[in-house]
């Protein structure tokens, strides 16, 4: 939620192409950074069911790229 959050804001300034760039991409470490700052004790759930961080950021990454590309390709359609 916190990629998101920031996403919006940088889309109100840059338009909506930006925003899924960096939803994509820089979005990712703002999303770490605000979760590693107000959801920090999450990360023993996460640590107990056998995940590291490198493998969440990893997989929250090709996730947020796949929803970032079908987007994309919705908005070609309709524009």
């Amino acid at each position: 939620m916190f990629n998101v959050l920031f996403c919006v804001i940088f889309g109100f300034m840059f338009g909506f192409l930006g925003s899924l760039v960096v939803f994509s991409s820089y979005g990712i470490f703002m999303g770490y950074l605000g979760y590693q700052t107000f959801k920090k004790n999450e990360y023993y759930a996460y640590y107990n069911l056998g995940f590291k961080k490198t493998d969440l950021l990893k997989k929250v990454w090709l996730l947020n790229t796949s929803i970032s590309i079908l987007i994309f390709l919705i908005y070609l359609i309709f524009v």
